[in-house]
């Protein structure tokens, strides 16, 4: 499957390569069937190092580093541990609401929740600022998405991300540019994205994957949250 996907994908790059084309079709079949191939997942895991600029006022730009390790399994469950720069802390999604827990604190809230992964991301954003980490990758809409919000979409060639060969894809947009690299392997898996805020001095932020699980068996206790001793539970105010 590799080799005939590659074979088609360096057909379509030599047809297109002496044409000026603002939407690549190299590009989309790329990222269509990477997201393919996420919508028939069943479970997964993995994880995220990220790395974003930040405009520090004693320091002025740094970057503040993190790593996601995620599990999800379809429709409604979902676990998110992040270690970083901001502090230690974990999300639990268990169909009907989310706890977020700070173990640098040792503090947490519970906040209701819709009944699918997708909505629960779109839920916790919007009512409570609280990002997860790359859920982009996992919207069915993602490559109309991109089509919507970008003015250009190019397929760069195969590149090396890791020692593992990878698709480089750069969208272009008004006010940010993206690169992603997918994995030129049977699933085509994100392995690495880099956006550059050109409305913020462009500033950046980048996502490494590493360590996908393919449908992992993993049981329901895992996403029941249990408060450690001495935990004070804590409200967390909606936005305005």
């Amino acid at each position: 499957m590799k080799n005939y996907f590659l074979l088609l994908i360096l057909m379509l790059s030599t047809l297109l390569n002496a044409q000026d084309v603002k939407v690549d079709p190299v590009a989309i079949q790329i990222l269509d069937h990477m997201s393919d191939v996420i919508g028939q997942l069943n479970s997964c895991a993995y994880t995220l190092s990220t790395s974003q600029d930040i405009n520090d006022p004693e320091n002025g730009m740094i970057k503040s580093l993190a790593e996601s390790k995620v599990v999800m399994v379809g429709p409604d469950k979902m676990l998110i541990k992040v270690n970083g720069d901001k502090g230690n802390k974990e999300f639990w999604y268990d169909g009907t609401s989310v706890t977020y827990y700070s173990f640098t604190e040792n503090n947490y809230a519970k906040i209701d929740a819709p009944d699918n992964i997708i909505a629960t991301i779109d839920s916790v954003s919007m009512k409570y600022d609280i990002e997860i980490p790359a859920a982009d990758f996992f919207y069915p809409a993602f490559t109309d998405d991109i089509l919507a919000g970008f003015d250009r979409v190019k397929y760069l060639g195969e590149k090396v991300v890791d020692n593992e060969a990878c698709f480089h894809i750069k969208t272009i947009g008004k006010d940010m540019d993206v690169q992603y690299w997918i994995s030129n392997d049977a699933y085509n898996l994100p392995k690495k994205y880099l956006i550059v805020y050109k409305d913020r001095q462009n500033m950046q932020y980048e996502g490494t994957f590493s360590n996908w699980e393919i449908n992992p068996d993993i049981p329901e206790a895992v996403f029941e949250f249990t408060a450690p001793p001495k935990a004070r539970e804590i409200k967390i105010l909606a936005k305005k």
